[in-house]
């Protein structure tokens, strides 16, 4: 096959399902960067490339087919999570109107998931599975040399009409061996002045965000891990290099860690920050992906502190001890209070993800969770749907819970984090939105809340973002009061 130019394209969201107002991804598309990069290693100068960030640019179809007829390419890489999906598609199906011979490849965490009903679209002809760096260039020397593709491992192909897998691929065991992200390519001024970080606010701009490590040990019902179970970690000194090189070289002054678990291993999160702290860089820290707060120490979060953290999310997700067991994420939720206080005292910001909608919980527990964070000394929480993803554990409870529910329509699932009707709504005919917007109003409308966070927040456009639909949100409460 003749390859001259490959375009590697994040779908976003908006040609074809709603976004809400919100993309789907904050940050910069790490996954085809990387990829972008390891071509770049193995074929110096060989190919022309073009990121095209829909994530980002929001456009619609018609200036997606003129962006990509005005490149050309003979190869189009999609990175593509559920949320994506249509998108993807109908991106595809741009592509090989234009262009019939143009081989169109999907990876990330959609397609490893569920490659055989990606692969019933005919405009996709490849999806990559797992890691896709060692793959992708394997893949590319295939392709040059007219070789089988089947001796490629990591892939999905189509053969009669379905799907069938090659070798799966081992993960990447050095991280330090994989160059940088082609951050080259990425304009940091467009994700300065996005509506909203992944971090939701930003203390100082431009902003990256990067992996310090890939997998997670944990084995929670809710996840769909591409990276596997197995933790790989990236050098201390690896991790600061690529930090000096976004500030020195693109003039990022805060880095979003977004790790599985950046503190599962205690003493390399404390000798990354040692390295910050030691080599004088001047940089913001937040930990938008949230952190195990149960496997939190003190002094990890003074190190962090002293390197310029200004914002920890814990994963919480559930304040029921049932709960915790039956979507096996176990947390020691004293452990977990006790970091938060430490991290308040440390002068970081402490905020909470909590996840409502599991299969079989009951509104009493959710309450329980609400109550927690209520008692808590978080200063912002974020109270999300549950996102039940075919072929996962979640996925299992659900259909012992709620024996009657469909689940082969897919249209039925919502993959938004801030979902309206979510399974557990449908299954159980109550309006989850309505509780999440009241355990909202509850955590923020109160002094103890309002006060501080007025005191944290750094002053930019995004915290303003903030503060005004809090105000907007309050003035809506109390008119619908006034009106009743």
């Amino acid at each position: 096959m003749t390859i001259k130019k490959i375009m590697f394209i994040k779908p976003g969201e908006g040609i074809v399902s709603p976004n809400h107002g919100i993309p789907s991804r904050y940050e910069p598309p790490l996954g085809l960067l990387y990829l972008i990069s390891a071509l770049r290693r193995n074929f110096p100068d060989k190919f022309e490339t073009d990121l095209f960030e829909n994530n980002i640019s929001g456009c619609d179809a018609a200036q997606v087919r003129a962006r990509i007829a005005g490149f050309g390419p003979d190869i189009v890489c999609l990175a593509c999570m559920s949320v994506e999906r249509k998108e993807a598609a109908a991106i595809a199906k741009i592509v090989k109107e234009l262009n019939p011979r143009c081989l169109v490849i999907l990876g990330g965490p959609h397609p490893s998931m569920f490659y055989a009903r990606v692969l019933e679209d005919a405009n996709i002809d490849i999806a990559v599975i797992g890691e896709g760096e060692a793959t992708f260039v394997e893949l590319t020397e295939k392709l040059l040399a007219g070789e089988p593709l089947w001796q490629v491992n990591g892939l999905a192909l189509r053969k009669d009409g379905r799907a069938i897998l090659t070798p799966p691929r081992e993960p990447v065991e050095n991280l330090d061996k994989l160059p940088f992200p082609a951050w080259d390519l990425v304009d940091f001024k467009k994700y300065s002045n996005v509506k909203m970080s992944m971090n939701i606010i930003t203390h100082s701009v431009p902003w990256a965000a990067i992996f310090t490590s890939r997998g997670c040990p944990f084995h929670c019902a809710y996840c769909h891990n591409i990276f596997g179970k197995m933790t790989r970690f990236r050098s201390p000194e690896n991790v600061v290099e690529e930090i000096e090189l976004l500030a020195g070289k693109y003039g990022v002054k805060e880095i979003h860690i977004i790790d599985d678990i950046f503190n599962f291993d205690l003493v390399r999160a404390k000798k990354i920050c040692d390295l910050i702290i030691a080599r004088g860089l001047r940089i913001k820290i937040a930990f938008p992906n949230g952190i195990r707060g149960d496997m939190m120490d003190r002094e990890l979060i003074r190190k962090l502190k002293r390197a310029g953290c200004y914002s920890i999310y814990y994963a919480i997700e559930t304040a029921s001890p049932r709960l915790q067991k039956v979507i096996h994420k176990n947390l020691d939720l004293e452990k977990v209070r006790q970091a938060i206080a430490w991290t308040r005292a440390e002068n970081i910001l402490p905020r909470g993800y909590f996840m409502m909608g599991f299969p079989g919980e009951t509104p009493e527990e959710i309450e329980t969770t609400v109550r927690w964070a209520l008692d808590s000394e978080l200063l912002m929480s974020l109270f999300l749907t549950v996102v039940i993803y075919p072929g996962i554990e979640l996925e299992r409870l659900a259909r012992e819970a709620y024996p009657g529910f469909d689940f082969s329509d897919w249209d039925k699932f919502e993959f938004h984090y801030y979902a309206d009707s979510p399974v557990w709504t449908q299954a159980t005919g109550i309006d989850l939105s309505r509780i999440r917007a009241l355990a909202y109003r509850r955590f923020y409308y109160r002094a103890k809340i309002i006060f501080p966070l007025l005191y944290w927040l750094p002053m930019n456009h995004s915290s303003l973002r903030i503060v005004r639909g809090f105000f907007y949100g309050l003035f809506a409460a109390v008119t619908r009061k006034l009106a009743a």
